[in-house]
């Protein structure tokens, strides 16, 4: 898996950092999942690929367009659907309502991913007790605004982002790791000391 583990020399800091779209803690990672999800007020059952690919769905159930909506859904290609959701025309008060509820759209959809996909899930469990951070050096909102080669990146204080990705996925780890249903693998994890769990996270691929 892309990503890179990093645990400071008085194990305070521990550190998994994820930069890349062909890692499970991407919205570009492909990964089926569905939500029920309420359009022109009818429930119905909607299938998506990827968490991008409900994070644009649901930007553009915001402004109403639900052309765009149709759009991004039959979209297989999630830098295709994260352009589709730059298309859309958002009045003000739209893109302040945006800014306010994109954390918690993204926080359900990455709850629907880790809980309904198996691989997900176990490598989400594996950093428990680590803290998630997306080294973007592009982007100070979703990522820290440092690539995972700047050693800034290992001290939380010289971040030049908020990393609110990675609290996402953080929240959304010790949301599923409580669930009963999740108990045998949150017991397996447990036996694997932090350096195998480090060192599974870097040598994953799907």
């Amino acid at each position: 898996m892309p990503v890179k583990t990093y645990i400071s020399p008085d194990q305070t800091k521990q550190f998994v950092f994820f930069y890349k779209f062909d890692c499970v803690f991407s919205n570009f990672y492909p990964c089926e999942f569905s939500a029920q999800e309420f359009e022109n007020d009818v429930e119905k059952n909607v299938n998506f690929n990827c968490s991008e690919q409900y994070f644009m769905y649901h930007k553009a159930l915001l402004v109403g367009d639900s052309e765009i909506a149709g759009k991004i859904l039959k979209e297989t290609d999630p830098r295709k659907m994260k352009r589709l959701g730059r298309q859309l025309s958002m009045s003000k008060k739209q893109l302040e309502e945006w800014s306010q509820n994109s954390k918690e759209v993204m926080y359900n959809g990455c709850l629907e991913k880790f809980s309904q996909n198996n691989v997900c899930r176990e490598n989400l469990f594996r950093t428990h007790g680590m803290r998630l951070v997306e080294a973007s050096p592009m982007d100070r909102i979703w990522g820290i605004g440092l690539s995972h080669h700047d050693k800034r990146c290992e001290n939380e204080q010289t971040w030049r982002g908020t990393n609110w990705m990675g609290s996402v996925l953080d929240k959304v780890r010790e949301e599923l790791w409580t669930k009963s249903e999740y108990q045998q693998l949150r017991l397996e994890i447990e036996k694997e000391i932090v350096e195998t769990r480090c060192k599974q996270l870097e040598s994953f691929s799907h």
